[in-house]
């Protein structure tokens, strides 16, 4: 699904962090990442929101349209 979503939001820079190799790292420990499929929103330097663990495709484009 996600790869579909990059297509749709051109505008939105997508970085792919596997968590099981950073979760100590500052990357993941800054923004409090708690867990594997965790998909935050950052714009500059501020997180517009987030979302753990879910997989609606709407909820998951509610929170991309924050970033347009």
């Amino acid at each position: 699904m996600l790869d579909k979503l990059r297509a749709s939001y051109p505008n939105i820079t997508f970085m792919l962090v596997d968590w099981d190799t950073y979760k100590n790292h500052e990357i993941t420990s800054s923004r409090r990442i708690p867990r594997r499929s965790t998909l935050v929103l950052i714009k500059g330097d501020k997180e517009l929101g987030r979302i753990v663990a879910g997989t609606s495709e709407r909820d998951i484009r509610d929170l991309l349209d924050k970033g347009l």
